[in-house]
């Protein structure tokens, strides 16, 4: 029994071949052309309820402005998270002649 192919079944075929490998393409292209940033760290900012003392830590997963966490070390008052934000990474310093 021979195999007939319809031809609304070959073109739907070569569409879709088409279409993958467009896809395909595309995304390789962009991923390798495109720039590769350097992001920067997450900073967490605690302070103290009491004193007013502020500590600077890097971000740590389930870190929450309003988190309730730790005590002083000037103080032994409770510290509370009240900023969480990305610190930009360093900009190359671009030489300047006079």
């Amino acid at each position: 029994m021979p195999l007939s192919l319809d031809p609304i079944y070959i073109l739907f075929i070569a569409i879709v071949v088409f279409l993958v490998s467009y896809l395909l393409v595309s995304y390789f292209r962009e991923s390798s052309t495109q720039k590769k940033e350097e992001r920067g760290r997450i900073i967490t900012i605690k302070k103290c309820l009491n004193c007013g003392y502020v500590l600077s830590k890097p971000y740590e997963k389930g870190d929450y402005v309003g988190k309730k966490e730790g005590r002083c070390p000037k103080c032994n008052g409770e510290m509370m998270t009240t900023a969480i934000y990305l610190e930009p990474p360093p900009q190359p310093q671009v030489a300047t002649s006079s």
